[in-house]
């Protein structure tokens, strides 16, 4: 009996042991994948700058064309400007409060 139960002691340290590396194992992926989810989240809000540069970029242009001159650029010029225009009055608004 003495050796039967000591037999199942030293099955059961093997599994432990086992575990304990599983568990070493699991923790290091974790902060592996942490990591790349930190590095993903960096690269994203880097493109998330860069496409609002962007489309301030395409802004400008369209504006640009706009004030260029013909009739159906004449059009998108006035609605810009209008734009802009409740936008300034907005801000004029928030200031006044």
């Amino acid at each position: 009996m003495t050796n039967e139960l000591a037999l199942k002691f030293e099955e059961l340290e093997k599994k432990i042991q086992k575990l304990i590396v599983e568990n070493f194992e699991y923790k290091e992926k974790i902060a592996n994948f942490e990591k790349l989810m930190k590095e993903q989240n960096d690269q994203l809000l880097s493109c998330q700058a860069d496409m609002t540069l962007l489309e301030q970029q395409i802004d400008r242009y369209k504006l640009g064309i706009a004030f260029a001159g013909n009739e159906v650029n004449n059009e998108e010029a006035k609605r810009k400007i209008d734009s802009l225009i409740k936008e300034i009055n907005l801000c004029i608004t928030a200031l006044k409060d």
